[in-house]
């Protein structure tokens, strides 16, 4: 122990006796040092209002439920009442919503706006400068309502009548009493259906097309297909691809279920039983491939240009083609995948539901990006192209990496979060009771009501700033100049939400002042 004299001992009487006076006399006032605007609070998981790494301020409540975020001029970019709704702004022009997510969403820019909630509805706007505004309302049971570029009101009720444009890939539908009556115009063809399916006559573009469902159809355009069937599906003609020369004509004739032939110069296709035995071969590629019992076995290859697959299922698979090499063992339970792109490749391996990771390589530098998730222990990734990490546990999604999900619906139940992107840090426990925002001017920490602290830099001289028990005991040290109190900021920590660049100049060394520089 020192000594009454000891230089160490002598300059720690005075901070301690201060520090106690200075809580006594906060609590006797009534805790009047408040803190008050622009302010930092930690009182999670009720309440917690901080500056996050990189200058945006944070406002979450009820352990994270409740969730906004604003820019240092105190524009809203995000803000969610999770799991239920969210709305992020995109840039200057867009925003997106989630709400129910995954089944609404809402898309919105200068030019057009789209809600839906599938399968329920959908709702489109567009803003035409050139001319009149357009809109469409769809919903369930069959409600159809919408505006044309010409102005004109377009409505729809399923099946009583109505008038549809443009929808599916039909430029027009008229309909009464469905199935009773349908009209159908299409590339400038006209089909008009009565009892739909069993009675259609069409008219115009290609020629004239018949069907008296299931007795005899015709179904044809002239210079490309012509197609026949009798007692459909079991007896089915059918001459395609008419508008190439006559040796790429394809031939197609079907004896349901028993036997199916179909071929061109070279290319022969046989089905028996269908779907449970196929063969193809191609003399002009070598292509090859055999499929029964379908959907257990499938073997095909010969052709350089085309995939090459193999299938025992569940037992085995392989894929190869288009840049893609998978296999499946004891399918769906183990893949691994090898994937060629221009700019690099990929490497994945899936142990469902426990394991899924992959590494992408870009080939220019060598760089990657690697994700990992061992479920239900945690979630990982790190991208050395976009220098970013994440890191979270527990991971109890035992789906693949999707946003909305880890969104709205994993901090429930994680216990740790942490998130780098460049010189930014960011920690969060559990309902946010630490919390952690690091970057290039503040090292922000801060565990809820008891302890926080705050480090940065002013001049060239270290800071470190103190808070205990909601506020009421607030101290600053600076390198080389000792410590000196601050007032009380009741809640706490009472950190200014603006945060000091680190170029600014020295302290503000007025006792008991407010931690923030001239």
């Amino acid at each position: 122990m020192f000594s009454r004299s000891s230089p160490q001992r002598a300059r720690a009487h005075p901070f301690w006796i201060r520090a106690a006076l200075a809580l006594w006399l906060a609590s006797i006032a009534g805790l009047a040092g408040c803190a008050t605007g622009r302010t930092e609070i930690h009182l999670a998981p009720l309440f917690t209002e901080v500056s996050v790494a990189g200058g945006d301020s944070e406002v979450e409540a009820l352990g994270g439920a409740v969730l906004t975020r604003r820019d240092p001029l105190g524009r809203m970019n995000y803000w969610a009442l999770r799991p239920l709704v969210s709305w992020r702004r995109i840039d200057e022009a867009r925003s997106f919503s989630w709400f129910l997510p995954p089944f609404g969403t809402r898309r919105s820019s200068h030019q057009e706006k789209v809600t839906q909630l599938l399968p329920i509805f959908r709702y489109s706007y567009q803003s035409r400068p050139e001319g009149t505004d357009t809109w469409d309302f769809f919903s369930l049971p069959g409600i159809f309502w919408a505006k044309t570029k010409s102005g004109d009101t377009r409505r729809a009720v399923f099946p009583f009548g109505g008038v549809l444009e443009h929808f599916f890939s039909y430029d027009r539908i008229d309909f009464a009493a469905f199935p009773l009556f349908l009209r159908t115009q299409r590339h400038g063809r006209t089909a008009y259906h009565f009892l739909w399916p069993f009675f259609t006559w069409a008219n115009g573009a290609g020629g004239n097309s018949w069907r008296v469902w299931p007795l005899a159809t015709r179904n044809r355009w002239e210079g490309r297909y012509d197609r026949w069937s009798v007692l459909w599906p079991f007896f089915q003609y059918q001459r395609n691809d008419l508008n190439k020369p006559e040796r790429f004509h394809q031939r197609v004739l079907n004896l349901w279920p028993f036997f199916g032939r179909s071929s061109r110069e070279g290319s022969r296709s046989t089905t028996a039983l269908w779907p449970f035995f196929g063969y193809t071969s191609d003399d002009n590629t070598g292509f090859w491939a055999w499929d029964g019992p379908w959907p257990l076995v499938l073997f095909q290859g010969g052709d350089p240009n085309r995939a090459v697959r193999r299938r025992v299922w569940p037992f085995y698979s392989y894929y190869k083609g288009d840049g893609l090499t998978s296999r499946y063992f004891l399918w769906p339970f183990i893949n691994v995948r090898d994937e060629v792109y221009p700019d690099g490749e990929k490497h994945t391996g899936y142990v469902f539901p426990f394991w899924h990771g992959w590494q992408r390589t870009r080939r220019e530098d060598g760089l990657t990006s690697t994700w990992r998730k061992f479920w239900p222990i945690f979630r990982s990734y790190n991208d050395q192209v976009r220098d970013e990490e994440l890191l979270a546990f527990p991971a109890f999604n035992p789906l693949w990496r999707l946003q909305f999900v880890d969104e709205h619906y994993t901090w429930m139940w994680e216990l740790w979060t942490q998130e780098r992107r460049f010189d930014q840090l960011r920690q969060r426990s559990w309902a946010g009771l630490w919390r952690r925002e690091k970057d290039r001017d503040e090292d922000r920490r801060s565990l809820s009501g008891l302890w926080a602290s705050r480090k940065y830099s002013l001049g060239g001289q270290q800071a470190r700033e103190t808070s205990l028990l909601f506020g009421l005991l607030r101290w600053r040290h600076v390198a080389g100049k000792g410590r000196q109190l601050l007032a009380p900021a009741f809640p706490g920590p009472g950190w200014p939400l603006d945060r000091v660049p680190s170029t600014l100049p020295a302290l503000d060394e007025t006792p008991m002042g407010p931690g923030v520089p001239r």
